[in-house]
């Protein structure tokens, strides 16, 4: 049983990490490769049985290739890029290097899915370098652990757990920015009108009124059920949802859900859930009312946007079944004309008076 999770959260991981390369490297962050190879070191050393270290040591391989195996005579390069412009590029740095005279196997990782077929690669007469044998994946990665131990199994789910490529902790400050930034850029180009003159004055009684789309899908990249709502192996609860547009920031998206809550709250807007209890118990200086609820999901977690299907679906990295970081009661406001208007009302987390 362990050893199916184990399989089964490593496939997750290698999803995101895939995601994560691809969006960023749109953004230019060519660091990306730097950072990763330091645990896909340790990946490869545990699953293909080498002693790999990193070749940024010994400066006369680095421009050539990312890891080399001095005992097993095996260099690697490590890449975002599946193209065949770049393998062949990697062979002619590795042979215009006489590498080929330390390391009778060069191993080109693709950190993501590779092409189907590399055809007519020029390789220099005498040095076998098979494409199908010898340019891998993740999806190859994860085939040959399926024949290895559960130890093994689990020394890698804990490498991809704990280092985990990018998260916010491992992230330069530079990297968070850009990222947030670019998925924020596709967020607008795809559901936010911006050519309408009414925008700016009804988008601060309503924040919604700015969006294309009213209903959006909010899905885990890991979620293999959609359309269904329930996993047709496990019976488990699908981890995708339909959600309404509310509005978008700098740092978070903001939608609704499709449930209300009820709660008592001041008139200075301390409030708290009234969950089971009776309501002829509330004091009467409290005020009891049915409100939406908003999740707020931060740029960081969203991997794509799909524009392919009925709704737009948004990507999201999940944490516990849960896209969201924070979720709160909240009135909608609207705007029908300078006489009859509201606005939002919010029912932050940090006035929640457990007191109430």
């Amino acid at each position: 049983m362990k050893r199916e999770i184990y399989l089964k959260e490593i496939i997750e991981e290698f999803s995101i990490l895939k995601s994560k390369i691809e969006l960023l490297s749109k953004s230019n962050l060519l660091d990306i490769n730097l950072i990763s190879e330091y645990h896909i070191q340790e990946i490869l050393n545990i699953v293909f049985d080498l002693q790999l270290v990193n070749s940024n040591y010994q400066s006369k391989n680095a421009k050539a290739i990312d890891l080399q195996d001095e005992v097993n005579c095996i260099a690697v390069q490590v890449t975002s890029n599946p193209r065949k412009l770049k393998i062949q590029e990697t062979l002619n740095k590795f042979f215009n290097n006489t590498l080929e005279i330390k390391y009778s196997t060069l191993i080109i990782l693709i950190l993501g899915k590779k092409q189907l077929k590399y055809t007519n690669l020029l390789v220099k007469e005498g040095f076998n370098f098979n494409a199908d044998q010898h340019i891998i994946d993740f999806e190859n990665i994860t085939s040959r652990l399926l024949i290895l131990s559960t130890k093994k199994i689990e020394q890698v789910r804990n490498i991809l757990k704990s280092d985990r490529l990018p998260t916010v902790a491992n992230q330069s400050a530079k990297s968070v920015f850009k990222s947030k930034q670019l998925i924020r850029k596709k967020i607008v180009k795809n559901l936010i009108e911006t050519t309408d003159k009414n925008i700016s004055t009804v988008n601060y009684y309503d924040p919604s009124y700015k969006f294309i789309y009213v209903d959006l899908i909010i899905s885990s990249i890991s979620d293999k059920s959609y359309p269904n709502f329930e996993d047709e192996k496990t019976g488990e609860r699908a981890d995708w949802y339909k959600v309404f547009s509310h509005d978008l920031n700098e740092h978070y998206l903001e939608v609704v859900s499709w449930y209300n809550v009820e709660i008592v709250y001041t008139k200075d807007g301390k409030w708290n859930y009234l969950n089971e209890r009776d309501k002829k118990s509330i004091p009467e200086n409290l005020m009891i009312g049915n409100f939406g609820v908003l999740e707020r999901i931060a740029l960081e977690n969203i991997i794509d946007v799909d524009m392919d299907c009925e709704d737009p679906i948004i990507f999201v990295q999940f944490d516990n079944h849960k896209a969201c970081f924070e979720e709160i009661p909240f009135s909608p406001g609207y705007f029908n004309n300078a006489q009859d208007y509201r606005v939002v009302i919010y029912f932050e987390l940090k006035n929640l008076d457990n007191n109430l």
